[in-house]
């Protein structure tokens, strides 16, 4: 896909790897040409993302039922009519991306997700709120507490991950929690997109929700890798192992047949 072919205004994300975290960025299209794609300035609490000339950035755009990816891209931020913008200068063309082959692995691992609540949204977000410097009860804002609830790591890939709770919560929450993994601790913060009901009998969860990572540890790919190295292993011994056990069988066949020829006629 041609980068200048991006509509103005559509969603593109943005991909960040930085000092062994991966941080997952959105924002609107405001300018596209073979090279540069604009957005509107990425900013949270009225600061806006500084990228570091040593960050890995990638962009990728959902057009109708398929994605594109521009790996290796140049970021910065400069002004288009005026106003601030961040740029991305592409190296590489784009390129088809599934975000289904992305590898899942099954977890089952259950941990304590944490959320903050925004009092002037309603939403649960996973990083701490501020107010506006210009806010009047600026003086009087009190550090928010997070509240913590434990539930259960179901499956993950390197995009995203789903995860069981007894708390009911809206498209677009998001939590911050920890995957326990033989490498450590891997923080992530995740949003969630899809939700449903858990109706197994005896299920210890009540709510089931897909979410797509806003941050996460990088050695997460590696744990997956690791996962699925090993699942891979054992399903070859387990093929060896058959293999093994029908030419054992078949010549057993082929020693009683020798044994008794009158039952082999």
């Amino acid at each position: 896909m041609l980068l200048e072919t991006i509509p103005l205004g559509r969603t593109v994300e943005i991909y960040v790897d930085r000092e062994g975290y991966r941080y997952r960025l959105t924002s609107k299209v405001e300018y596209a040409d073979e090279k540069k794609v604009c957005v509107t300035l990425i900013a949270a609490r009225g600061r806006a993302f500084k990228f570091m000339p040593e960050d890995n950035v990638s962009i990728i755009y959902r057009d109708n039922e398929t994605m594109w990816e521009w790996p290796n891209c140049r970021a910065g931020i400069a002004k288009m009519e005026g106003v601030l913008i961040h740029y991305f200068e592409i190296s590489d063309k784009g390129k088809s991306f599934n975000r289904r082959n992305a590898y899942r692995v099954t977890l089952d691992t259950e941990t304590m997700f944490g959320f903050y609540m925004n009092a002037s949204t309603g939403m649960r977000v996973s990083e701490m709120p501020y107010p506006d410097t210009d806010d009047p009860d600026f003086l009087s804002y009190k550090t928010p507490v997070p509240e913590f609830v434990q539930g259960m790591v179901k499956d993950v890939s390197e995009t995203g991950v789903n995860i069981c709770l007894n708390v009911s919560m809206k498209t677009d929450d998001a939590v911050f929690f920890n995957i326990p993994s033989p490498l450590g601790e891997l923080k992530s913060k995740a949003q969630i997109v899809r939700k449903s009901e858990i109706n197994s009998k005896g299920s210890k969860y009540s709510y089931s929700y897909g979410c797509v990572f806003q941050q996460t540890d990088n050695r997460l790919i590696k744990y997956i890798y690791d996962i699925q190295r090993e699942m891979l292993k054992k399903q070859r011994e387990l093929q060896e192992r058959e293999e093994e056990l029908r030419m054992e069988i078949s010549a057993q066949k082929g020693q009683l047949v020798g044994e008794n020829p009158e039952s082999a006629e």
